[in-house]
């Protein structure tokens, strides 16, 4: 008898117990914890300095150049537009003319740049015009007599920002 109990008493070993069945809920719950990790892993890698990421080299300064300086106004002699006419006073960036800050800039130039012309002071390009080319910068003067007495001047202006 020791011996059938000794063949049927000994302990089998257990089989492995078998995954608990996830509700949809905790599945997702699963799903949404992997992807926090995941996402958590990006966020350090990008937070990381990039030790093979090309430095772009800066720009050295543009240094003065000579321009030929006219004057403008927002009449009919220099725009073609007279008071009653809806762009009367509106520059081709959609500003208003401003003495003391509206310049009409060549095409290179980008509006909103901001330019310091010799003597005149610190201006922004807001405008365009047929007759400005490369070379060229008109200054916006409230005044007909005005324009005429500044004339056509030679001066130097450096581009401060862009």
């Amino acid at each position: 008898m020791t011996l059938a109990c000794g063949l049927l008493c000994t302990q089998q070993p257990a089989a492995d117990k078998p995954a608990p069945i996830l509700t949809a809920d905790q599945a997702a719950l699963q799903r949404a914890n992997q992807r926090i990790k995941t996402l958590e892993g990006e966020v350090k890698a990008l937070k990381k300095p990039a030790s093979n990421v090309v430095k772009r080299k800066q720009k050295a300064p543009k240094l003065a150049q000579t321009y030929e300086v006219t004057a403008y106004t927002n009449g009919a002699e220099s725009t073609g537009k007279s008071a009653g006419h809806p762009a009367y006073g509106v520059t081709a960036s959609g500003a208003r003319t401003k003495t003391g800050h509206t310049i009409a800039c060549p095409p290179s130039m980008a509006f909103g740049t901001r330019v310091n012309i010799e003597g005149i002071g610190v201006r922004t390009c807001e405008d365009r015009g047929g007759a400005i080319t490369e070379g060229h910068i008109d200054l916006y003067v409230a005044g007909v007599a005005e324009a005429r007495s500044f004339g056509r001047q030679r001066l130097k202006a450096e581009i401060i920002t862009k």
